[in-house]
């Protein structure tokens, strides 16, 4: 993306408090940039917060400063233990020896996990391994959508039994605790504690993101506009180009939430992925993985 590709973008929203995300692709590839937006925000004295969705692979001593210096907020992706990462992604040596570097600098990080039929029975393994590190405060799990690389076989890639996902669940949700009374460290399964604050909270929003409720601005690096990654090969969501005059505004929402009706978690439930529901092609919401996790955690929830 060029500098000046992402400074428009700044400048059309600078009025409003901004969460802004960098991600990829691997956003560290072009972490000069990512530097330069971050000190052009707080020269301007802009209200903004700042994530990074990063693999991990380029965190070197100098990028963990500059992250740490700048206050993003950083979410790792890992998908299991070492021999499970290296066979889904590669490179866990290059993760770990990141996540360490962020470590040496007291910078605290989250893990995602994609959940997969290769790793979903090893997941309840996950805490012991990032409790090493000594700077992961949780876990999230994360579920494949139809898009990029994940078109060639969706079906074959996910978890072809729900009843696996829910075990997982329970298995890691249980191991966190046993290494939080071990060890007096705590390591948060993110599903479960958005669980725990929607039944502390009923009026939270009912609201799944920030595209459900048309407040998402996904920025290609030529400019143009969707309302969430996942649809950006999709015309129907082509928002405009950031270097244009309008966009257009696109919420995504449900187009059927029927089937939730006799849930006794709706109330709370923010219901499952807008975008996922649009490029799998889901029909029925209470027959999706989605609605496996949500109600998993909310199960955990209560027992707690």
């Amino acid at each position: 993306m060029p500098y000046e590709t992402a400074i428009a973008a700044v400048e059309k929203f600078k009025e409003y408090p901004l969460k802004v995300q960098f991600a990829g692709g691997e956003p560290l590839l072009n972490f000069s940039l990512v530097c330069r937006i971050i000190d052009y925000i707080e020269k301007h004295n802009y209200v903004a917060t700042f994530q990074l969705q990063t693999n991990g692979t380029l965190i070197d001593e100098s990028i963990a400063k500059g992250l740490k210096k700048r206050r993003v907020a950083l979410g790792v992706s890992l998908d299991g233990q070492p021999q499970i990462n290296e066979w889904l992604r590669g490179g866990t040596k290059l993760t770990v020896n990141g996540i360490r570097n962020l470590a040496n600098q007291n910078v605290k990080v989250n893990v995602n996990t994609v959940v997969t039929a290769y790793n979903v029975k090893e997941l309840h393994k996950l805490p012991d391994f990032v409790l090493y590190f000594g700077n992961v405060a949780g876990i999230g799990l994360d579920l494949l959508r139809s898009a990029g690389r994940g078109k060639k076989d969706i079906n074959g890639i996910c978890p072809s039994e729900p009843e696996e996902l829910r075990k997982a669940m329970i298995m890691m949700h249980h191991r966190c605790e046993d290494l939080y009374h071990m060890t007096g460290v705590r390591i948060h399964l993110r599903e479960v504690s958005e669980a725990k604050q929607r039944l502390r909270f009923s009026q939270q929003t009912k609201e799944y993101c920030y595209a459900s409720c048309g407040r998402s601005i996904v920025i290609l690096p030529n400019g143009d506009v969707y309302p969430c990654g996942s649809l950006i090969e999709d015309e129907d969501y082509f928002m405009g180009n950031i270097h244009g005059e309008l966009l257009k505004p696109i919420a995504l929402k449900y187009k059927d939430r029927s089937s939730c009706t006799n849930c006794r978690y709706q109330v709370y439930c923010p219901g499952s992925c807008p975008s996922r529901i649009i490029t799998n092609q889901i029909v029925d919401i209470s027959d999706s993985l989605d609605c496996v996790m949500r109600k998993t955690a909310f199960e955990i929830t209560e027992k707690i």
